[in-house]
């Protein structure tokens, strides 16, 4: 069971450790992360640029980029482009080990 985390940072969807294996696999920087998890949010580019302390401008250019760099058009795409990267991580228990992935089939 995932436990609700505080919101307006995008931990109510996915934990730290799961933000930063996304990252890693998806290619993204820590900005581009924090700009993704905004977005995960539902945060304006107005909201996300004074929160991270930007200009709005440039959050526009950084969203921008990251749909270059994932192959998206929109915030729905990206939404479904990063939910689909965390169904393709190994799966983890919650003391942080890998789970064994169960070979038998049911009969």
């Amino acid at each position: 069971m995932r436990e609700t985390v505080v919101m307006g940072t995008g931990q109510a969807v996915f934990v730290p450790g799961e933000w930063r294996s996304l990252a890693s696999c998806l290619g993204l920087s820590p900005r581009e992360c924090g700009i993704v998890r905004a977005v995960f949010d539902a945060n304006s580019e107005k909201d996300t640029a004074a929160r991270l302390g930007l200009s709005p401008h440039t959050v526009h250019t950084y969203l921008w980029r990251i749909y270059r760099k994932l192959g998206v058009q929109s915030r729905e795409e990206l939404l479904v482009r990063v939910f689909a990267e965390f169904r393709s991580l190994p799966k983890r228990s919650s003391n942080g080990r890998k789970r064994a992935e169960s070979r038998h089939r049911a009969l």
